[in-house]
């Protein structure tokens, strides 16, 4: 009877511990603050219950007191009575610098909408390319030159001669021209347009996969 007893205790107890680990794990909803902001891996239209998109809509505070508390006009506010979701379609999201020196641009931080944080929680910046020099070491280039002395003649206007140096295409006009090897010496910056294989696109981006992000509203 004693070693029932002591069995019965044993398993209640892990029963018990199994359930506190499941709750750990999965938390129930009442835990998760109102405000939060996760990654959501399906669609918009199967969001679970008291959540929203993240998608710069306006709600009216009194209909939405629990989440205006606790993130006010952060993300914008279009009139007294009301304040705007966080808008992330697109973005990536940013750790606030707070003076580590990661955000060397966070002066130009704005605010996501009308009314909302310009330079902390809610502020956004556009896309950009750092600032940035390339080095090029004085080289040559090969090119041929023609120089050219022509007559031409034409109705009307009689005629006149040419000397010089030019970078074109012969024609038939041409009474004698002669063709020479030159060498020029690059110095300094120059300017080159490229062609490469590499991938390109309207804007500078790292691998990314999309996800709608949503916001617990109560």
């Amino acid at each position: 009877m004693r070693n029932l007893i002591i069995g019965a205790a044993v398993s209640a107890l892990s029963i018990f511990s199994l359930l506190a680990i499941v709750a750990t794990v999965y938390p129930p909803e009442e835990t998760v603050p109102v405000g939060t902001i996760v990654a959501w891996s399906a669609g918009a239209d199967s969001l679970p219950a008291n959540w929203m998109l993240c998608d710069g809509k306006a709600l009216k505070i009194k209909q939405y007191p629990e989440l205006y508390a606790a993130i006010g006009a952060t993300w914008g506010a279009p009139r007294k009575t009301k304040f705007n979701l966080p808008d992330l379609r697109g973005r990536f999201i940013r750790g606030v610098d707070r003076g580590a020196g990661r955000d060397p641009d966070v002066k130009d931080r704005e605010a996501s909408n009308k009314g909302g944080n310009a330079n902390s929680v809610g502020s956004v910046q556009d896309d950009s390319f750092q600032d940035h020099s390339h080095e090029q070491k004085a080289h040559t280039h090969d090119y041929q030159r023609y120089f050219i002395s022509a007559t031409y003649t034409g109705v009307g206007i009689g005629s006149f001669q040419e000397s010089g140096g030019y970078d074109v295409i012969l024609s038939s006009w041409l009474r004698e021209s002669q063709t020479s090897s030159s060498t020029v010496n690059i110095k300094g910056a120059k300017t080159y347009g490229t062609k490469t294989n590499i991938r390109k696109g309207e804007e500078t981006r790292p691998k990314n996969a999309a996800v709608n992000f949503i916001i617990k509203v109560r």
